[in-house]
């Protein structure tokens, strides 16, 4: 009796807790959903009174308007090369850094790593008049140079204590055995410690990408032409004073919402927490 009331007891608490994922679930998926439908509609139907999930003619012509805007096109490119130069310089630097940090351990390397990661405990909006002062006075106001730049001074830290932190996770045995056969430090990290680390390395890169691709208020901030403004900002346009373009807005958000899915949809088979388990014995 006592072994099935335990039993049922579990059985219970599984059911409340797949409730209460369900009911988050739906909240979370729930906008996104609307926003799909909603981009296949003709426009008559955007303001149907009951709303309605399903519609009688599915239409593409918001996905035609968007995609034949020049200047949504250019903000779109301009996005990818910030975001995939954010992401390029952040791993190029992140790696070598953390390795440092957390591996060679210079003198006072700890207390380094905690300044870098207590950086990101300052609110973002202290750094708008400084970084507009430093860019205006380089010439970078309204490039695509600047909006890297400043990214980076963002993205940077946590990327190093995310790429630190999955460097601690490696058997330090392992680059001992390296060493050993007389791999020298840079073959130890690309022989050994990346290979181990990838799920880790792999987060920081769309930790960076992902915030750098949807970041708006420095990029509104910085860019006031065309030819330097990225997705966000021009979707910020879409909302007219006297009225919203709800069909070039969902369509648009529906567009630059694909960059950040796909890559984690892929990305989650590779992770592999227990990648190093095992890697000593004894």
């Amino acid at each position: 009796m006592r072994g099935r009331s335990r039993r049922r007891a579990r059985a219970v608490a599984q059911a409340w807790a797949y409730a209460v994922l369900a009911v988050m679930g739906v909240l979370v998926v729930f906008p996104y959903l609307w926003m799909v439908l909603t981009s296949f509609k003709p426009i008559e139907e955007f303001f149907t009174f009951p709303l309605r999930w399903t519609s009688e003619n599915w239409t593409l012509d918001q996905y035609r308007r968007i995609l034949d805007d020049p200047r949504f096109l250019r903000s779109v490119w301009n996005s990818t090369v910030v975001s995939v130069s954010v992401t390029v310089i952040n791993l190029a630097v992140g790696i070598p850094a953390a390795y440092g940090l957390t591996r060679l351990r210079p003198p006072g390397s700890r207390p380094l790593l905690l300044t870098v990661l207590s950086s990101q405990f300052l609110p973002p909006m202290i750094f708008f008049v400084p970084f507009y002062i430093y860019l205006g006075r380089f010439q970078l106001l309204n490039t695509l140079s600047g909006l890297t730049i400043t990214y980076l001074a963002i993205t940077l830290p946590v990327a190093v204590w995310l790429i630190a932190s999955a460097f601690r996770a490696v058997p330090g045995e392992l680059e001992d055995a390296a060493r050993i056969d007389g791999c020298n430090e840079w073959q130890v990290l690309h022989r050994i410690v990346l290979p181990l680390t990838l799920p880790g390395v792999a987060t920081a890169g769309l930790f960076s990408f992902v915030l750098a691709w949807q970041e708006y208020i420095f990029a509104l901030l910085y860019t006031t032409t065309t030819a330097a403004q990225t997705a966000p900002v021009t979707l910020f346009f879409f909302l007219g004073q006297h009225q919203i373009d709800y069909g070039r807005l969902m369509s648009a958000a529906v567009l630059l919402s694909l960059p950040v899915i796909v890559p984690f949809a892929f990305a989650q088979r590779y992770y592999r927490p227990d990648a190093t388990a095992g890697g000593v014995k004894g």
